[in-house]
């Protein structure tokens, strides 16, 4: 059986949770925070999460994690068949993960933990959101799934990023900057519909409400 390890406020943890239950590959969670004790980074080389443990083989980052389930599970392909619609897939996954989870971390660090947020760091994130949501509007094909007619590595990166990005920005800038990018509340909601991001998204919340009565 595979382990994930991670916790379900992380964005990277919740892409590989979801295209795990896509693939209907049997997993177990594991909670774990990055660290860089030798007993992780023998897993994980940076700390970081999430990592995975295949039969007592480590792999890290979640990319390099969804590709593998790739190789390992061709069915239920979260991948589009061209190699045009392959490249968009992992294009449009790449800019979410790289641009806009980084510019959102401030946000969600000082939601969820209390971290300190000053104003010009408020001020970065509005300009790197902003910036971030453009360049996804631009990939953006919504036809219906994120960049076409395939559920794909896209899509499961925008379910795992999107929503953390609507509730901070409204809470903390006073704008859901979501509302940037044309037709993403639709968009959302037909996420929702598929069972491993509805799973997902509840029990993240779940998560969350048990650690504000921690």
């Amino acid at each position: 059986m595979i382990k994930l390890y991670g916790a379900p406020m992380s964005p990277y943890f919740n892409k590989v949770k979801i295209a795990l239950l896509e693939k209907g590959v049997k997993f177990e969670e594991v909670l774990q925070r990055p660290s860089q004790e030798p007993d992780v980074l023998a897993r994980s080389p940076m700390g970081k999460i999430p990592f995975v443990e295949v039969n007592g083989h480590a792999i890290s980052e979640s990319t390099a994690i969804l590709e593998w389930l790739e190789d390992a599970y061709p069915t239920a392909a979260l991948l589009p068949p061209t190699p045009n619609g392959r490249a968009r897939a992992r294009e449009s996954m790449l800019v979410i993960d790289l641009y806009l989870v980084p510019a959102c971390a401030p946000l969600t660090r000082h939601l969820v933990f209390g971290r300190e947020l000053s104003d010009s760091a408020r001020a970065e994130a509005d300009a790197a959101l902003r910036r971030g949501l453009a360049a996804l509007e631009r990939l953006a094909d919504f036809g219906p799934w994120l960049v076409g007619e395939y559920f794909s590595f896209a899509d499961i990166s925008a379910a795992s990023a999107l929503p953390q990005i609507a509730h901070a920005t409204q809470a903390l800038l006073g704008q859901n900057l979501l509302e940037l990018l044309p037709g993403a509340d639709d968009y959302l909601a037909l996420l929702r519909k598929r069972h491993s991001i509805a799973r997902t998204w509840d029990d993240k919340d779940a998560f969350l409400a048990g650690m504000d009565k921690a």
